[in-house]
């Protein structure tokens, strides 16, 4: 009986040291992690700092834009976003991602010099559009660069000269104040 009451002593003091072994693996991962999400956030605050944007995640760049949708025409400007949809925490499942990219442009206006027509006027002229009910839909930090009191229009056919019927887009245009907002997933790079 004394064999037997020392090998569960022994027993006990095994398990102990396994589950203080399990403890400080624990502990040493959650102080892994938070060094790993502590280095994301001042990874994200340099990027901020350094953005060209009026708001942290918002671009300027032209280029992107105008591989994804040269129907737009030369363009004056842009401030757009790209994010990606249904991320989550699970980086383990393999498979694409869908991506939204949202964005107001600012389309150039007739120019006497120009031979050919600005892109405000090519785009009224070059398809039907119909008054728009409500604002267009955006990611909350590009509101601020649609203008307060559009009059909102949209064109099932200039959506189906852009998507190709291939992707989903939203399309709105106040062509009289050269403003057009798109919402797009997946749009597609083009030539």
């Amino acid at each position: 009986m004394c064999t037997c009451r020392r090998r569960r002593r022994g027993g006990g003091a095994l398990a102990r040291l396994a589950a203080v072994a399990v403890a400080a693996l624990v502990l040493t991962g959650c102080a892994a992690q938070a060094r790993s999400v502590e280095s994301a956030r001042t990874a994200d605050s340099r990027a901020t700092a350094t953005a060209d944007s009026p708001a942290a995640g918002l671009r300027k760049d032209e280029e992107p834009v105008r591989v994804r949708f040269p129907e737009f025409g030369d363009f004056s400007s842009v401030v757009w976003k790209g994010e990606a949809l249904g991320k989550n925490d699970r980086s383990s499942v393999p498979g694409p991602t869908d991506v939204r990219m949202s964005g107001v442009v600012r389309l150039t206006d007739a120019d006497a010099d120009a031979d050919a027509d600005a892109d405000a006027a090519r785009l009224r002229d070059g398809y039907a559009w119909q008054d728009a009910s409500g604002q267009p839909e955006l990611p909350s930090d590009l509101r601020a660069q649609v203008p307060a009191g559009a009059r909102w229009q949209t064109s099932t056919d200039f959506t189906r000269a852009v998507t190709g019927d291939r992707y989903t887009a939203r399309f709105h245009a106040d062509l009289e104040r050269k403003v057009l907002v798109f919402d797009a997933v997946n749009p597609e790079k083009k030539g």
